[in-house]
Protein backbone atom coordinates (compact mmCIF):
# COMPACT_ATOMS: atom_id res chain seq x y z
CA UNK A 1 0.00 0.00 0.00
CA UNK A 2 1.29 3.45 -0.91
CA UNK A 3 2.40 5.79 2.10
CA UNK A 4 0.56 8.72 2.62
CA UNK A 5 1.80 12.14 2.62
CA UNK A 6 0.32 15.38 4.20
CA UNK A 7 1.44 18.90 2.42
CA UNK A 8 1.44 22.01 4.94
CA UNK A 9 1.37 25.76 3.47
CA UNK A 10 0.09 28.80 4.68
CA UNK A 11 -2.16 30.71 2.51
CA UNK A 12 0.24 32.42 0.23
CA UNK A 13 0.00 31.63 -3.38
CA UNK A 14 3.49 32.57 -4.14
CA UNK A 15 4.62 29.92 -1.36
CA UNK A 16 1.75 27.02 -2.66
CA UNK A 17 2.65 27.27 -6.07
CA UNK A 18 5.19 24.65 -6.10
CA UNK A 19 3.55 22.47 -3.92
CA UNK A 20 0.34 22.32 -5.59
CA UNK A 21 2.54 20.84 -8.36
CA UNK A 22 3.99 18.62 -6.68
CA UNK A 23 0.80 17.41 -4.83
CA UNK A 24 -0.74 16.69 -8.32
CA UNK A 25 2.16 14.32 -9.43
CA UNK A 26 1.94 12.52 -6.15
CA UNK A 27 -1.66 11.97 -6.36
CA UNK A 28 -1.02 10.75 -10.17
CA UNK A 29 1.85 8.61 -9.15
CA UNK A 30 -0.91 6.47 -6.66
CA UNK A 31 -0.11 8.16 -3.33
CA UNK A 32 -2.76 9.31 -0.78
CA UNK A 33 -2.46 13.11 -0.49
CA UNK A 34 -3.92 15.40 1.90
CA UNK A 35 -3.44 19.75 1.46
CA UNK A 36 -3.47 21.26 4.59
CA UNK A 37 -4.16 24.79 3.81
CA UNK A 38 -6.54 27.19 5.26
CA UNK A 39 -10.26 27.49 3.78
CA UNK A 40 -8.95 31.09 1.47
CA UNK A 41 -6.89 28.84 -0.48
CA UNK A 42 -9.45 25.44 -0.87
CA UNK A 43 -9.76 26.40 -4.22
CA UNK A 44 -5.94 26.51 -5.01
CA UNK A 45 -5.65 22.94 -4.46
CA UNK A 46 -9.38 21.98 -5.94
CA UNK A 47 -7.32 19.95 -9.42
CA UNK A 48 -4.63 18.45 -7.57
CA UNK A 49 -6.72 15.00 -6.52
CA UNK A 50 -5.25 15.82 -3.16
CA UNK A 51 -7.66 15.85 0.06
CA UNK A 52 -8.54 19.12 0.86
CA UNK A 53 -7.57 19.35 5.50
CA UNK A 54 -9.14 23.48 6.24
CA UNK A 55 -6.73 24.70 8.86
CA UNK A 56 -7.19 27.49 11.39
CA UNK A 57 -4.34 29.70 11.18
CA UNK A 58 -6.34 33.28 12.89
CA UNK A 59 -3.53 35.75 14.31
CA UNK A 60 -4.20 36.72 17.82
CA UNK A 61 -3.13 40.29 16.73
CA UNK A 62 -5.48 43.23 15.38
CA UNK A 63 -3.57 43.73 12.11
CA UNK A 64 -6.19 43.34 9.33
CA UNK A 65 -4.23 40.70 6.61
CA UNK A 66 -4.49 43.20 3.85
CA UNK A 67 -3.34 46.51 6.51
CA UNK A 68 -0.01 44.49 7.08
CA UNK A 69 0.93 43.43 4.01
CA UNK A 70 0.18 47.44 2.19
CA UNK A 71 2.24 48.62 5.15
CA UNK A 72 5.09 46.16 4.28
CA UNK A 73 4.86 46.88 0.99
CA UNK A 74 6.25 50.23 1.24
CA UNK A 75 8.41 50.38 4.02
CA UNK A 76 11.66 51.92 3.61
CA UNK A 77 13.94 49.43 6.06
CA UNK A 78 13.70 45.83 5.13
CA UNK A 79 15.54 44.62 8.30
CA UNK A 80 12.07 46.94 9.97
CA UNK A 81 10.20 44.45 6.81
CA UNK A 82 11.73 41.33 8.57
CA UNK A 83 10.99 42.20 12.66
CA UNK A 84 7.29 43.11 11.12
CA UNK A 85 7.06 39.32 9.37
CA UNK A 86 8.51 37.52 12.70
CA UNK A 87 6.09 39.54 14.92
CA UNK A 88 3.23 38.07 12.99
CA UNK A 89 4.62 34.86 13.22
CA UNK A 90 4.55 35.01 16.67
CA UNK A 91 1.06 36.48 16.96
CA UNK A 92 -0.38 33.53 15.35
CA UNK A 93 2.17 30.78 16.16
CA UNK A 94 -0.48 29.32 18.77
CA UNK A 95 -3.47 28.92 16.65
CA UNK A 96 -1.12 27.58 14.07
CA UNK A 97 0.12 24.88 16.32
CA UNK A 98 -2.81 23.91 18.23
CA UNK A 99 -5.30 23.77 15.44
CA UNK A 100 -2.29 21.32 13.57
CA UNK A 101 -2.51 18.77 16.40
CA UNK A 102 -5.54 17.34 16.06
CA UNK A 103 -5.08 17.38 12.24
CA UNK A 104 -2.00 15.05 12.81
CA UNK A 105 -3.27 12.76 15.32
CA UNK A 106 -6.11 11.79 12.71
CA UNK A 107 -4.43 11.51 9.87
CA UNK A 108 -0.99 10.06 10.71
CA UNK A 109 0.82 10.87 7.99
CA UNK A 110 3.96 8.91 6.70
CA UNK A 111 5.69 12.22 5.90
CA UNK A 112 4.62 15.93 5.64
CA UNK A 113 5.93 18.60 2.94
CA UNK A 114 5.79 21.86 4.73
CA UNK A 115 5.98 25.07 3.30
CA UNK A 116 9.09 26.76 4.78
CA UNK A 117 7.67 29.58 6.85
CA UNK A 118 5.36 26.98 8.58
CA UNK A 119 7.68 26.99 11.20
CA UNK A 120 5.15 25.67 14.31
CA UNK A 121 3.89 22.88 11.55
CA UNK A 122 7.92 21.88 11.80
CA UNK A 123 7.93 22.05 15.85
CA UNK A 124 4.85 19.89 16.21
CA UNK A 125 6.55 17.33 13.62
CA UNK A 126 9.61 17.54 14.83
CA UNK A 127 7.36 16.47 18.47
CA UNK A 128 5.48 13.92 17.11
CA UNK A 129 8.47 12.45 15.67
CA UNK A 130 6.57 12.86 12.09
CA UNK A 131 9.60 13.10 9.25
CA UNK A 132 9.13 15.92 7.30
CA UNK A 133 10.56 17.89 3.94
CA UNK A 134 10.67 21.39 3.50
CA UNK A 135 9.91 23.19 0.19
CA UNK A 136 11.53 26.40 -0.50
CA UNK A 137 11.53 28.94 -3.63
CA UNK A 138 14.63 30.07 -2.70
CA UNK A 139 17.82 29.24 -1.42
CA UNK A 140 17.97 32.00 0.75
CA UNK A 141 19.64 31.36 4.22
CA UNK A 142 19.37 27.30 4.05
CA UNK A 143 23.03 27.78 3.04
CA UNK A 144 25.38 30.74 3.47
CA UNK A 145 27.51 32.32 0.86
CA UNK A 146 30.64 33.27 1.96
CA UNK A 147 31.84 36.68 2.97
CA UNK A 148 32.91 38.05 -0.73
CA UNK A 149 29.35 37.51 -2.00
CA UNK A 150 26.24 39.33 -1.03
CA UNK A 151 24.55 38.28 2.09
CA UNK A 152 20.79 37.06 1.92
CA UNK A 153 18.40 40.08 2.51
CA UNK A 154 20.83 42.74 0.93
CA UNK A 155 20.42 44.42 -2.23
CA UNK A 156 23.65 44.23 -2.80
CA UNK A 157 25.69 43.21 -6.34
CA UNK A 158 27.94 40.87 -6.65
CA UNK A 159 30.30 43.88 -7.66
CA UNK A 160 29.87 45.33 -4.06
CA UNK A 161 31.75 48.92 -3.17
CA UNK A 162 34.35 49.38 -0.11
CA UNK A 163 31.16 50.32 2.12
CA UNK A 164 28.13 48.03 0.86
CA UNK A 165 31.45 44.99 1.20
CA UNK A 166 32.07 46.25 5.07
CA UNK A 167 28.29 46.47 5.85
CA UNK A 168 27.60 42.77 3.72
CA UNK A 169 30.49 41.44 6.05
CA UNK A 170 28.84 43.24 9.55
CA UNK A 171 25.49 42.19 8.88
CA UNK A 172 24.73 39.64 11.29
CA UNK A 173 25.99 41.91 14.19
CA UNK A 174 24.39 44.77 12.92
CA UNK A 175 21.02 42.63 12.93
CA UNK A 176 21.60 41.55 16.25
CA UNK A 177 20.07 45.10 18.19
CA UNK A 178 16.80 45.02 15.56
CA UNK A 179 15.92 41.38 14.95
CA UNK A 180 16.68 39.20 18.28
CA UNK A 181 14.25 40.77 20.59
CA UNK A 182 11.56 39.20 18.24
CA UNK A 183 13.45 36.14 17.33
CA UNK A 184 14.35 35.49 21.30
CA UNK A 185 10.54 36.06 22.04
CA UNK A 186 9.39 33.58 19.04
CA UNK A 187 11.87 31.23 20.62
CA UNK A 188 10.16 31.86 23.90
CA UNK A 189 6.96 30.89 22.75
CA UNK A 190 8.06 27.92 20.49
CA UNK A 191 9.78 26.04 23.76
CA UNK A 192 6.71 26.45 25.22
CA UNK A 193 4.82 24.49 23.05
CA UNK A 194 8.15 21.86 22.87
CA UNK A 195 7.56 21.55 26.66
CA UNK A 196 10.10 19.14 28.15
CA UNK A 197 11.40 18.35 24.79
CA UNK A 198 15.01 20.00 23.34
CA UNK A 199 14.18 22.97 20.61
CA UNK A 200 15.87 22.24 17.07
CA UNK A 201 16.20 24.50 14.77
CA UNK A 202 13.23 23.52 12.26
CA UNK A 203 15.98 23.73 9.49
CA UNK A 204 18.93 22.37 10.88
CA UNK A 205 19.90 19.36 9.10
CA UNK A 206 16.57 18.46 7.45
CA UNK A 207 15.63 17.49 3.88
CA UNK A 208 15.03 20.82 1.87
CA UNK A 209 13.66 20.80 -1.51
CA UNK A 210 14.61 24.18 -3.33
CA UNK A 211 12.51 24.76 -6.52
CA UNK A 212 14.85 27.21 -8.35
CA UNK A 213 18.92 26.85 -9.98
CA UNK A 214 22.19 28.23 -9.71
CA UNK A 215 21.66 30.13 -12.94
CA UNK A 216 20.15 32.59 -11.28
CA UNK A 217 21.01 31.73 -7.38
CA UNK A 218 24.71 32.72 -6.36
CA UNK A 219 26.47 29.00 -6.64
CA UNK A 220 28.43 27.43 -3.38
CA UNK A 221 28.43 24.00 -2.38
CA UNK A 222 25.46 22.70 -1.10
CA UNK A 223 25.37 19.82 2.07
CA UNK A 224 23.83 16.61 1.38
CA UNK A 225 20.37 17.23 2.85
CA UNK A 226 19.68 20.80 0.66
CA UNK A 227 18.62 19.35 -3.10
CA UNK A 228 17.88 22.29 -5.53
CA UNK A 229 15.33 20.85 -8.40
CA UNK A 230 15.20 23.78 -10.68
CA UNK A 231 11.50 25.43 -11.04
CA UNK A 232 9.10 23.31 -10.43
CA UNK A 233 6.26 23.82 -12.47
CA UNK A 234 2.50 21.97 -13.15
CA UNK A 235 2.97 19.09 -16.23
CA UNK A 236 -0.45 20.88 -17.61
CA UNK A 237 -0.62 24.73 -16.97
CA UNK A 238 -3.62 26.74 -17.26
CA UNK A 239 -4.74 27.85 -20.54
CA UNK A 240 -5.39 31.52 -21.51
CA UNK A 241 -8.77 32.10 -22.39
CA UNK A 242 -10.26 33.02 -25.73
CA UNK A 243 -10.49 36.86 -25.39
CA UNK A 244 -7.54 37.24 -23.78
CA UNK A 245 -5.56 34.50 -26.56
CA UNK A 246 -6.74 36.95 -29.21
CA UNK A 247 -5.74 39.68 -27.00
CA UNK A 248 -2.44 38.80 -27.32
CA UNK A 249 -2.17 37.30 -30.76
CA UNK A 250 -2.89 40.94 -32.13
CA UNK A 251 0.03 42.69 -32.45
CA UNK A 252 -0.34 44.09 -35.86
CA UNK A 253 2.90 46.38 -35.80
CA UNK A 254 4.75 43.60 -34.37
CA UNK A 255 5.82 45.74 -31.36
CA UNK A 256 5.36 43.16 -28.75
CA UNK A 257 3.40 43.65 -25.20
CA UNK A 258 4.71 44.53 -21.88
CA UNK A 259 3.41 41.92 -19.21
CA UNK A 260 3.18 43.87 -15.47
CA UNK A 261 2.43 41.77 -12.49
CA UNK A 262 3.58 42.62 -8.86
CA UNK A 263 1.55 38.68 -7.24
CA UNK A 264 -0.66 38.58 -4.58
CA UNK A 265 0.71 40.24 -1.92
CA UNK A 266 2.33 43.47 -2.70
CA UNK A 267 0.65 46.88 -2.35
CA UNK A 268 1.40 49.90 -4.93
CA UNK A 269 1.00 53.05 -3.87
CA UNK A 270 -1.27 56.09 -6.12
CA UNK A 271 2.09 57.43 -7.14
CA UNK A 272 3.79 54.29 -8.41
CA UNK A 273 0.55 53.21 -10.37
CA UNK A 274 0.52 56.86 -12.39
CA UNK A 275 4.45 56.87 -13.02
CA UNK A 276 3.98 53.03 -14.44
CA UNK A 277 1.28 53.82 -16.49
CA UNK A 278 2.98 57.14 -18.05
CA UNK A 279 5.78 55.34 -18.33
CA UNK A 280 4.90 52.34 -20.26
CA UNK A 281 2.20 54.13 -21.96
CA UNK A 282 5.37 56.13 -23.72
CA UNK A 283 6.90 52.81 -25.00
CA UNK A 284 4.21 52.37 -27.48
CA UNK A 285 3.95 49.02 -27.01
CA UNK A 286 0.49 47.17 -25.62
CA UNK A 287 0.83 46.47 -21.78
CA UNK A 288 -1.57 43.64 -20.10
CA UNK A 289 -1.31 44.11 -16.27
CA UNK A 290 -2.05 41.65 -13.75
CA UNK A 291 -3.62 43.39 -10.72
CA UNK A 292 -6.26 42.43 -7.73
CA UNK A 293 -9.12 44.63 -8.22
CA UNK A 294 -9.08 45.55 -4.39
CA UNK A 295 -6.14 47.68 -6.41
CA UNK A 296 -7.96 48.87 -8.96
CA UNK A 297 -9.07 52.27 -7.41
CA UNK A 298 -5.64 53.91 -7.12
CA UNK A 299 -5.32 53.27 -11.38
CA UNK A 300 -5.10 56.54 -13.44
CA UNK A 301 -7.01 56.44 -16.23
CA UNK A 302 -5.73 53.58 -18.34
CA UNK A 303 -4.42 54.28 -22.30
CA UNK A 304 -6.13 52.34 -25.17
CA UNK A 305 -3.02 50.07 -25.26
CA UNK A 306 -3.51 48.74 -21.57
CA UNK A 307 -5.71 45.67 -20.91
CA UNK A 308 -6.23 45.35 -16.66
CA UNK A 309 -7.37 41.72 -15.57
CA UNK A 310 -7.71 40.65 -12.24
CA UNK A 311 -6.12 37.38 -12.71
CA UNK A 312 -4.10 35.62 -15.76
CA UNK A 313 -2.26 32.44 -15.57
CA UNK A 314 0.68 34.01 -15.48
CA UNK A 315 2.87 30.75 -16.92
CA UNK A 316 0.99 31.21 -20.02
CA UNK A 317 0.91 34.46 -20.77
CA UNK A 318 4.85 34.38 -20.18
CA UNK A 319 5.56 31.82 -22.50
CA UNK A 320 3.56 33.76 -25.35
CA UNK A 321 6.04 34.50 -28.32
CA UNK A 322 4.40 38.60 -27.83
CA UNK A 323 5.54 39.13 -24.58
CA UNK A 324 8.77 40.83 -24.40
CA UNK A 325 9.66 42.43 -20.67
CA UNK A 326 7.96 41.14 -17.69
CA UNK A 327 7.60 44.17 -15.26
CA UNK A 328 7.04 42.34 -11.88
CA UNK A 329 8.04 42.70 -8.00
CA UNK A 330 10.77 39.72 -8.15
CA UNK A 331 9.17 37.15 -6.07
CA UNK A 332 11.27 33.60 -7.13
CA UNK A 333 8.28 32.36 -8.47
CA UNK A 334 7.58 35.16 -11.33
CA UNK A 335 11.95 35.19 -11.62
CA UNK A 336 11.44 31.62 -12.79
CA UNK A 337 8.65 31.37 -15.05
CA UNK A 338 9.67 34.64 -16.74
CA UNK A 339 13.38 33.12 -17.37
CA UNK A 340 12.42 29.74 -18.33
CA UNK A 341 10.34 31.85 -20.85
CA UNK A 342 13.20 33.61 -21.87
CA UNK A 343 11.93 37.10 -20.64
CA UNK A 344 13.71 40.06 -20.03
CA UNK A 345 12.81 41.55 -16.35
CA UNK A 346 12.02 45.20 -15.11
CA UNK A 347 12.29 44.66 -11.24
CA UNK A 348 10.07 46.29 -8.71
CA UNK A 349 10.88 45.05 -5.82
CA UNK A 350 8.96 45.36 -2.51
CA UNK A 351 9.74 43.22 0.66
CA UNK A 352 11.34 39.90 1.81
CA UNK A 353 13.58 38.21 -0.62
CA UNK A 354 12.04 40.46 -3.33
CA UNK A 355 15.11 43.56 -2.76
CA UNK A 356 17.55 40.19 -2.91
CA UNK A 357 16.20 38.46 -5.86
CA UNK A 358 16.19 41.62 -8.00
CA UNK A 359 20.19 42.14 -6.93
CA UNK A 360 20.32 38.73 -8.52
CA UNK A 361 18.66 39.35 -12.19
CA UNK A 362 20.60 42.38 -12.58
CA UNK A 363 24.19 40.62 -11.54
CA UNK A 364 23.20 37.60 -14.45
CA UNK A 365 22.35 40.32 -16.74
CA UNK A 366 18.58 39.30 -17.60
CA UNK A 367 16.75 42.79 -16.01
CA UNK A 368 16.90 46.24 -14.22
CA UNK A 369 16.14 47.66 -11.25
CA UNK A 370 13.69 50.57 -9.84
CA UNK A 371 13.63 51.84 -6.79
CA UNK A 372 10.34 51.56 -5.07
CA UNK A 373 10.69 54.68 -3.01
CA UNK A 374 11.96 56.97 -5.76
CA UNK A 375 10.75 56.09 -9.51
CA UNK A 376 9.08 58.32 -12.02
CA UNK A 377 7.77 57.39 -15.45
CA UNK A 378 10.75 58.68 -17.19
CA UNK A 379 13.02 56.33 -15.35
CA UNK A 380 10.46 53.40 -16.37
CA UNK A 381 10.42 54.82 -20.02
CA UNK A 382 13.91 54.18 -20.36
CA UNK A 383 14.32 51.53 -18.34
CA UNK A 384 11.71 49.44 -20.53
CA UNK A 385 13.63 50.91 -23.64
CA UNK A 386 17.25 49.55 -22.52
CA UNK A 387 15.61 46.05 -22.03
CA UNK A 388 13.45 46.20 -25.08
CA UNK A 389 16.60 47.36 -27.70
CA UNK A 390 19.70 46.00 -26.18
CA UNK A 391 19.91 42.77 -27.08
CA UNK A 392 22.01 41.26 -24.48
CA UNK A 393 19.06 41.14 -21.81
CA UNK A 394 17.29 38.62 -24.24
CA UNK A 395 20.74 36.72 -24.89
CA UNK A 396 21.17 36.37 -21.33
CA UNK A 397 17.28 35.07 -20.47
CA UNK A 398 17.54 32.57 -23.37
CA UNK A 399 20.66 31.11 -22.05
CA UNK A 400 18.98 30.74 -18.70
CA UNK A 401 15.91 29.50 -19.89
CA UNK A 402 18.14 26.73 -21.64
CA UNK A 403 19.91 25.94 -18.00
CA UNK A 404 16.42 25.85 -16.00
CA UNK A 405 14.38 23.56 -18.87
CA UNK A 406 17.37 20.67 -18.12
CA UNK A 407 16.85 20.75 -14.45
CA UNK A 408 15.00 18.23 -13.73
CA UNK A 409 12.17 20.25 -11.97
CA UNK A 410 8.67 18.55 -10.95
CA UNK A 411 10.21 14.95 -11.27
CA UNK A 412 13.38 15.41 -9.65
CA UNK A 413 11.37 17.09 -6.81
CA UNK A 414 8.53 14.18 -6.65
CA UNK A 415 11.31 11.67 -7.08
CA UNK A 416 13.75 13.05 -3.56
CA UNK A 417 10.11 12.31 -1.86
CA UNK A 418 10.00 8.89 -3.43
CA UNK A 419 13.54 7.91 -1.95
CA UNK A 420 12.74 9.65 1.44
CA UNK A 421 9.40 7.72 1.50
CA UNK A 422 11.27 4.32 0.90
CA UNK A 423 13.93 4.57 3.68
Amino acid sequence: MKKNIMFVSLPLLGHTNQMISMATELVQRGYQVRFVIPESAKNWISNTGAEFIPWQITSNDNHNREDFWKNISQIKSAIHGENMMLKRLISSYCPMYENLIPIFNRYNPDLLIIDRAAIPAMDLAQKMNIPYIIQSRFLGNFVKTNDQYPRFGTSYSIKMNLWQRFFNFMRPTLLIPSLAPTAIKLNKVRQQYAGDKKLDDPFEKKPIIVGTDFAIEISRPLPPWVKMVGPIFPKTPEPLDSSLSQWLEDDPERKGIIYVAFGTLANLEQWQCQALVAGLEKSRLKVLWSLSKKQWNILPNLPSCFRIEDFVPQQAVLGHPNIRVFVNHCGMNSINEALYCAKPILALPFFGDQHYNAARIVDIGVGIKLNKQKFNSDEVTKKITTLLTNSSYTEAAESISIKLKNTGGLNKAVDIVEEMLSK
